[in-house]
Parts: structure tokens; sequence; C-alpha cells
């Protein structure tokens, strides 16, 4: 079984009221991860929308840091983060030295199997020098601090109502991307 939220349990700003947590057994989990592992390769290998860039090529690292289950397991928000080489940044960095980047799709879930996955580009991390500070960072404003900003997403991602959002699963919601860096 997995348990989610263990990092950012004590530091959400949800109201214990509408705090929820979920435990998906391993073998979904993992079926699931590896899906979307697939589905994202296929998001950077076509430039799409996320990964439009011309920094993400076939030699862009990815991995799928958190899946996060709605409470009746038929949505799902996860995180992808990407490493690339700094000699693909504008300033020309070093091949030797690397970035990495966070971001959040959604997706649709039908009797186990992974439908439909959208870029929820509300906010992005860039430019970050270590894979844990991005994992962290991301974590921690989905679950902490998503819902005290100014977009239109007004629960965290341990919320109950989060998942009852249909402007955020129907994407009527109109994003303003929010690049958070490092530096």
């Amino acid at each position: 079984m997995i348990v989610l939220f263990i990092s950012c349990r004590a530091r959400t700003t949800t109201p214990n009221k509408y705090k929820y947590s979920l435990n998906v057994s391993k073998v979904i989990y993992n079926k699931h991860k590896d899906i979307l592992a697939d589905s994202i390769k296929v998001f950077v290998t076509e430039r799409r929308k996320a990964y439009y860039p011309t920094e993400n090529d076939s030699l862009t690292e990815f991995s799928i840091d958190t899946i996060v289950y709605s409470p009746h397991v038929d949505k799902i928000i996860f995180f992808v983060i990407t490493k690339n080489s700094n000699n693909k940044l504008p300033s020309n960095g070093s091949i030797n030295e690397f970035h990495y980047e966070a971001r959040c799709f959604i997706a649709i879930v039908d009797s186990n199997e992974l439908k439909s996955i959208s870029w929820l580009s509300a906010y992005n991390l860039t430019n970050y020098h270590s894979y844990e500070k991005v994992s962290n960072r991301i974590r921690d404003v989905y679950f902490k601090n998503i819902n005290g900003s100014r977009r239109q997403i007004k629960f965290n991602l341990d919320d109950i109502r989060f998942w009852d959002d249909e402007k955020i699963w129907s994407n009527e919601i109109n994003y303003v991307e929010i690049f958070e860096d490092d530096q």
C-alpha cells in the first residue's frame, strides 16, 4: 500500500475537516506510473504543451515523482520532474551540469485505465539545481499554497473539495502559467 501526503501533511493549510488521504495498492500505483511515464515520453518527443521549449528532446530525462488519487480513484494528479543538461539553456551552461523542472498533470481514470491526460499549467517550477529541491517545492505548492494563490484553483490537493471542481477536470479554467525559478 502507498500512503500519500506524508511529507506535507503537517504543513498543509487545508482545514482538517476537508483533508483526506488515500491508500492505493502498489500494483495499481506502479501500473499507472508506467502508463504515465509512457504518455509523458510522447509529450516530450512531440513537444506537446508543457514540453514545447527546445531544451526538451530525446535526451530529456523525466520521472513521475508523485501520483495523487481522488477519493473515488476516478481522477489523478501527478507531478513530473525533468532533468536537462545546462548546455540547453539560453545561457549555454556546462554539458556536465543539470537543471530540473517540475510540472503538474491531471488524468481521468475509468476502471483502473487511464483515459485523458492534460497539463495543469497553473504552477511550474524551472531551473532548480537538485531533484530533491524541485520535488519538495512542487509538493509544497500544490499541497500547501495553491489555495492561497491568485489562480483559479481554490483548494489544495489534499482537500476533498479539489476533486469536485469540474472546471479543473473539464479544462474550463483559463490558466496563467506561473513559472518559479530556483535562482
